[in-house]
């Protein structure tokens, strides 16, 4: 049998160790790796947790799925007495429950037009006596800084029992800032006017914010 040569049997022994060695490292680079992304497991969850839930309606929301405009309004709900609270029929779109507004559910389903149902005249009147109600008929508003009408989506439209009783060409809401409620920093009201047929005259049937 041929004999290996005591220098290459040492040679080979000293590479067996430094592979070993060479293996290893890896493993330590792995648990480093694993901790990172524990911290960062932990970073994301502190920050989830920064996010609130808030209820209102019967609805929980996080605040963070919530509008900058909704947001505004529910901070100024909560500085409210519970019967000024109470006075309120305004429900943010967020916090509407299922089933109370109107949806589009099929391809054939379009939310009424609203403002396009009514002409230019019409729009001018009904703007007008909104612009009466805040700045003459109703003291201490401080006059109109800002108008405009109501998208045709707008939940109001879908009030049972007073704006959903009126058909398209018959009712438009507007939502208005008056003076007072600028300098209050007060999210805008909201005015709705309506009539039961075209030979009837205008009136206002519900304000609000």
């Amino acid at each position: 049998m041929r004999q290996i040569p005591f220098f290459f049997l040492l040679a080979a022994i000293f590479l067996a160790g430094c592979s070993a060695r060479t293996s290893a490292k890896p493993a330590a680079a792995g648990a480093d790796s694993s901790n990172a992304a524990a911290h960062t497991d932990s970073a994301s969850a502190s920050s989830d947790s920064s996010d609130e839930l808030i209820e209102f309606n019967g609805i929980t929301k996080m605040k963070s799925e919530l509008s900058e405009d909704t947001i505004k309004w529910l901070e100024w709900y909560n500085t409210l007495s519970e019967d000024n609270q109470n006075a309120l029929s305004f429900v943010p779109s967020e916090f509407i429950r299922p089933g109370t507004v109107y949806t589009l559910e099929t391809e054939n389903e379009t939310t009424p037009a609203y403002t396009a149902a009514l002409t230019e005249a019409e729009l001018l009147e009904t703007q007008e006596l909104a612009y009466y109600y805040f700045s003459e008929a109703s003291t201490g508003f401080e006059g109109v800084e800002e108008i405009y009408p109501a998208k045709d989506d707008n939940p109001l439209y879908q009030n049972t029992g007073i704006e959903a009783e009126y058909d398209p060409g018959n009712i438009i809401i507007y939502m208005v800032l008056t003076g007072k409620d600028k300098a209050a920093g007060n999210p805008m009201r909201s005015i709705s006017i309506a009539r039961r047929s075209k030979s009837d005259s205008w009136k206002v049937i519900n304000t609000g914010f």
